[in-house]
């Protein structure tokens, strides 16, 4: 748990991530991070749970870069357990020698999750059949798009070339909106804040301020000056 780590850890945490993210959108390859974070030594450190693919970490950076390694990577060198393993004695409901491609891991929905949150989901629901991912995202893009154009049917006509690539655009925005009040107050306790909404802007960005929280985005506080 970081908060048990006290602020100026999570305040490391945080700063590291952002310029980890920094190097990587300017060119620095994921590769050299792995060979430069991976096994490296320090607490918390022991036994990974929820995770089939890593079940032991010597760091949180260790744990972090092997995650990014085996998931984006495929370096499952890294991993402690096979691949073959996670997806089952039953294979992966297709021939094993198809592609990511052919299995339908190619889709825009796959940005939006981590890719080992999505082995653990069908770890547990599938019984390891990815191809039971790949059905469900595609049942998402379907079912997101008929929202769509339900709410916009007088502007998407079937032979309007511009509005078909404005409902794609749409479709995308819809599933990346679906997010819960839980998940965007966890997400708001990972960046360093308290994680409950501002009373004015109803962002999740407060912080600690004295005795009271203060808002981020807009400054305000929860009462006190």
């Amino acid at each position: 748990d970081m908060h048990k780590e006290g602020a100026a850890f999570r305040s490391l945490m945080n700063n590291f991530a952002i310029a980890i993210s920094l190097g990587l959108q300017y060119g620095v390859p994921l590769e050299e991070y792995v060979e430069a974070f991976t096994f490296t030594r320090f607490e918390p450190a022991g036994i990974v749970q929820g995770n089939e693919a890593i079940k032991n970490a010597t760091s949180i950076l260790d744990y972090i870069f092997r995650e990014l390694a085996v998931s984006y990577l495929g370096r499952h060198d890294l991993a402690h357990v096979d691949p073959r393993e996670i997806v089952g004695e039953t294979g992966l409901g297709s021939s094993d020698a198809d592609t990511d491609d052919e299995l339908g891991f190619d889709q825009p929905a796959q940005k939006l999750v981590s890719h080992g949150l999505v082995r653990g989901i069908v770890g547990r629901i599938g019984g390891g059949a990815r191809l039971a991912t790949s059905n469900s995202v595609a049942e998402m893009q379907t079912t997101a798009a008929t929202a769509f154009a339900t709410d916009g049917a007088t502007a998407l006509k079937p032979d309007t070339e511009v509005m078909y690539q404005r409902a794609t655009v749409t479709k995308t925005e819809v599933r990346a909106s679906v997010r819960t009040t839980t998940d965007l107050r966890a997400e708001a306790k990972l960046r360093g804040y308290e994680g409950e909404s501002c009373h004015e802007c109803q962002n999740f960005t407060l912080v600690r301020n004295g005795t009271c929280l203060k808002c981020d985005t807009c400054g305000s506080t929860s009462g006190c000056s």
